[in-house]
């Protein structure tokens, strides 16, 4: 890695040099995902130190205020309907395999990042107890250009425990009975997911359609171009506020950051506003199932704004 911090003093660590440090590992060629997450890993460390009073505070928090101060144009983001994402993991399955589509159908109907999704150990789903655990400190898989590994999840609100609706249940159950391998969802051959791959293989045709590619194997058709793996969170999100989740039972579940007073309130009505929560998304599930095998051909997508605030 370019301009290692090892030697470098806590407090000259500014917000520049992390800027400069950070412009230099794109220009060799690592990943933006990879540059995140290695940015992340040094966030959490300044933070530690700041919390311990060793500086004043942390540098690529002043650096991220900075940038949103920003005059930037947000990009709209993409959501899928219940019924996209049914016929997304379809097509997710002829590509690849049964693992695929349920991959797809587990983040969305979770909210899951793709990195919990793909890091997540047999050991910490509880299907009797219809629970997902995020481990905090080996949540969530990494990697860079040539490797990947286990490490803690986006941030400490981040490692939960989320519900499942009573169909995904069955659905994982039925996965892990088929196949004896310490991680839920990996490839073919038992090996961690390579998000890249996954996204040029399966997750883009899939999503946007391979009607201009007659050599492919498998022929998809276009439910929700430009849809990205991310955006999958982005629609359970979406569904959350369409079926009148809290905003506090929405932070819960998508792992956002909650202040201890409102994590107290929300202690107290938590299984009532969960239970509502799941029987909204059984219903989602039930609903687009029905309409699925009504209409097996899809429709011609159509533009769709996001509603609310962008799931993180």
């Amino acid at each position: 890695m370019p301009e290692p911090w090892g030697g470098t003093p806590l407090a000259a660590i500014t917000a520049l040099g992390v800027t400069k440090w950070v412009n230099n590992l794109h220009r060799l060629g690592y990943a933006p995902t990879t540059v995140a997450s290695i940015v992340k890993l040094l966030s959490m460390m300044l933070t530690d130190a700041a919390d311990e009073r060793l500086i004043p505070d942390n540098p690529i928090r002043r650096r991220r205020r900075r940038g949103r101060r920003a005059h930037r144009i947000e990009r709209e983001k993409i959501w899928a309907t219940p019924e996209e994402v049914l016929r997304i993991a379809s097509q997710a399955t002829l590509l690849d395999g049964e693992g695929a589509g349920l991959l797809i159908i587990t983040a969305a109907w979770t909210g899951c990042r793709w990195g919990e999704l793909t890091g997540l150990h047999r050991d910490n789903l509880d299907l009797d107890a219809g629970t997902l655990t995020i481990d905090p400190l080996i949540g969530a898989l990494h990697e860079s250009t040539h490797e990947r590994w286990l490490g803690p999840p986006k941030t400490a609100a981040s490692a939960r425990t989320i519900t499942l609706p009573p169909f995904l249940v069955g659905l994982l159950r039925f996965h892990l009975q088929r196949h004896t391998g310490d991680y839920v969802f990996t490839t073919q051959s038992g090996t961690w997911l390579w998000r890249s791959t996954f996204i040029r293989r399966v997750l883009g045709p899939a999503v946007n359609g391979n009607r201009d590619h007659p050599g492919a194997r498998v022929h998809t058709q276009p439910i929700r171009p430009g849809l990205t793996f991310h955006g999958l969170r982005h629609s359970h999100k979406t569904w959350l506020i369409a079926g009148g989740a809290p905003e506090i039972a929405q932070a819960r579940r998508l792992g956002h950051h909650l202040h201890n007073r409102v994590v107290e309130v929300y202690s107290h009505v938590a299984p009532q506003v969960e239970q509502r929560l799941l029987n909204d998304l059984q219903r989602q599930w039930t609903t687009a199932s029905a309409v699925v095998r009504m209409h097996p051909i899809a429709p011609e997508p159509v533009p769709r704004r996001f509603i609310g605030t962008a799931a993180a």
